[in-house]
Order: C-alpha cells, then structure tokens, then sequence
C-alpha cells in the first residue's frame, strides 16, 4: 500500500519556523533522499499537490533539522506508508 496525502498543517508551520528559503530547503530535502522539482516542493509546501510517503518523509527530515538548528523540537511527523525510501 503506497499513500499520498497533501502537506499537513504541520509541515506548513515547520516550514515557516524552520527559516529555510526555498533552495535551501530543496537542497536540504534532496540531502535527506527526496527526488521531487523545486517546483514540485513549493506545490507541495502550498497545498497543491499530493506526495507519496516517502518524499513527504525525506521533507519532514529537512524541516526538523532546521527546526533543531534554530532550537525548536521536531514538528513535522513522519508517514508510515510502505513507499519509504531505503535508508530514511
């Protein structure tokens, strides 16, 4: 079972307070094993597209990190679909 599902409200939030423009958020999201555009981010990050686990995971990993590097906990939960990438 793959799911995909927008960005929820957290990852909106996490995105704001993470103060990650959006190449370094893209660059930070393929670091973390993400394969989608830019484009496709900001789509994402706006509530216009639907991702598979396992990029919105590969996200979820970059916005925490720039949450933990302005001294915030984690926000952005991960999904549990069976899409996850190996190594996540």
């Amino acid at each position: 079972m793959t799911g995909t599902a927008l960005a929820c409200p957290l990852t909106v939030v996490a995105h704001r307070l993470g103060d990650l423009g959006s190449d370094p958020l893209w660059w930070a999201y393929l670091e973390c094993g993400g394969n989608r555009s830019r484009t496709d981010l900001a789509h994402y990050i706006d509530g216009t597209a639907l991702w598979p686990d396992g990029e919105h995971n590969a996200l979820s990993q970059a916005l925490n990190e720039a949450l933990w590097d302005v001294g915030s906990p984690s926000l952005v939960p991960i999904r549990e679909g069976l899409d996850v990438p190996a190594g996540t």
